[in-house]
């Protein structure tokens, strides 16, 4: 699968949208499916860290890399050919993940640091960092408080990092506890604190929410032990499980017996612990019965450390790297194996997804901005949006393209600077490694690109840049 994947991704129609919840009544339905698994399916959503298309098996090509797990979950269902993170850093795209909500609508919009007032320097004559949240607002929707509302168990394990700043002062990663993924609707959790990284990668983890078991065991394998004893506690019944890595974020480190195996790559290694813990999960489920009632989601939080050589740039930049991240759905009786959609799809349509699948309604959460992906999982090969939209008034001088906000529509997008870089526009289809600025070629289509943008940063109340108005307000303009 690795090459026929890799450059579909570059030519695809570019689509996207938000404030709406879409349902999957009267989807055609496959020939073949069994319509009645869609019943309280059981949901595994695995969520990796910095990691960018390209680097697994299913949409890579290097030889060299070792992910047969997520291989066989991508075999046995679905590939996300464009799939997107709702930012180009962790924080925010963990707060959409678990709230269907856009960065820009909840004012998270860039990572927690570690330190507090670690805003970044403005470049020469730009301005400074829009304020951001320091942590996910408890009266915010919430997938996994939906999914109890249906009957679910849910757990969490891994990274949160959502829940204060300062975390790198502590001896455990906590900052604040009100915080930590239980009182967002899981009734367990293990790994999830204000740490964006671990304090360490080996026990004894000096993290707070997990119990240390056994001097030098990985952390990567001690959450895919903990994602087995969750999935047969609660086999009876519908479950819910979170499992969200910190593979393959910084400092790269790995057992010694996978850095030896893997040529002493110590990020290689990285890679094949977190497969591991996943092939931990599917092994789980096929020997709980359970796993032909269970979606299985795989995504990454935004791109990738190691950047992805045929996009631009990497983790941090508004471009194509920083965006783009690899996704596979498994969902037995619903989505037919080996099946590939080039539409594109976004941090916030999970939330719909998980909740319609599970048989809630979010009907009465106004704040949704993502679409239910059940149509594509039955065939479908478009969504009833136009636009996707980023936001990201942050300085990181690192990468190419940041500090601005973002419209992809059709092929084209449009990258507004906010002063610090100059705006520009990109023709994905023609440019998929965004080289050529076509802006004074097309004035025409970059003003109604821009007032698309325009409007839509209104809608949400976005935080802006503070040589602007301190927020672009639906109330003041």
């Amino acid at each position: 699968m690795k090459a026929k994947q890799m450059y579909c991704v570059l030519s695809a129609l570019i689509y996207g949208g938000c404030l709406v919840a879409f349902s999957a009544e009267g989807v055609g339905k496959q020939p073949g499916i069994d319509q009645a698994k869609a019943d309280k399916p059981n949901i595994v959503f695995i969520v990796a860290d910095d990691l960018g298309p390209g680097w697994v098996d299913f949409d890579g090509s290097n030889p060299k890399i070792n992910t047969p797990n997520l291989e066989r979950l991508a075999e046995s269902g679905m590939v996300f050919n464009k799939a997107y993170a709702a930012a180009t850093v962790c924080s925010p795209t963990r707060a959409a993940l678990i709230t269907g909500m856009s960065p820009a609508q909840i004012g998270l919009t860039t990572h927690i640091p570690g330190i507090a007032g670690r805003e970044r320097p403005a470049p020469k004559g730009g301005p400074r960092d829009a304020a951001t949240l320091k942590h996910l607002p408890l009266e915010l929707p919430s997938y996994a408080r939906e999914l109890k509302k249906q009957g679910y168990a849910t757990g969490f394990l891994g990274k949160w990092h959502l829940a204060g700043e300062g975390s790198v002062k502590t001896k455990d990663g906590i900052v604040d506890s009100r915080y930590h993924p239980e009182h967002y609707g899981f009734d367990s959790n293990i790994g999830g604190c204000a740490y964006g990284q671990p304090k360490s990668w080996f026990d004894p983890y000096r993290n707070g929410t997990i119990k240390d078991r056994k001097k030098g065991e990985y952390l990567t394998d001690r959450l895919g032990d903990e994602a087995v004893e969750f999935i047969k506690a609660n086999k009876d019944k519908p479950f819910h499980l979170s499992l969200w890595t910190y593979n393959v974020h910084t400092p790269i480190k790995a057992p010694a017996e996978l850095v030896k195996k893997n040529g002493g790559d110590k990020y290689l290694a990285m890679l094949e612990s977190m497969d591991g813990a996943v092939g931990k999960v599917l092994d789980a489920l096929e020997a709980t019965g359970t796993i032909d009632n269970t979606m299985v989601v795989f995504y990454s939080d935004n791109g990738g450390w190691k950047a992805t050589e045929w996009l631009a740039d990497k983790k941090g930049s508004m471009l194509e790297g920083g965006l783009r991240v690899p996704m596979a759905v498994s969902w037995p009786g619903i989505i037919q194996p080996g099946t590939q959609s080039d539409e594109p799809v976004n941090s916030m349509d999970f939330f719909p997804t998980f909740v319609h699948a599970a048989g809630g309604s979010t009907k009465g959460i106004t704040q949704l901005e993502g679409l239910d992906l059940k149509p594509l999982f039955q065939g479908s090969e478009k969504l009833d949006r136009d636009a996707l939209y980023w936001h990201y008034p942050h300085n990181r001088p690192d990468v190419k393209y940041y500090m601005g906000s973002s419209i992809l529509m059709g092929d084209w997008k449009l990258y507004e600077g906010h002063g610090t870089i100059p705006d520009a526009l990109f023709n994905l289809k023609d440019d998929p490694m965004e080289t050529t600025n076509l802006v004074k070629q097309n004035p025409e289509l970059v003003d109604r690109l821009r007032d698309k943008l325009t409007q839509y940063l209104k809608s949400v109340d976005a935080k802006m840049p503070p040589v602007t108005d301190q927020r672009i307000s639906s109330k003041s303009r």
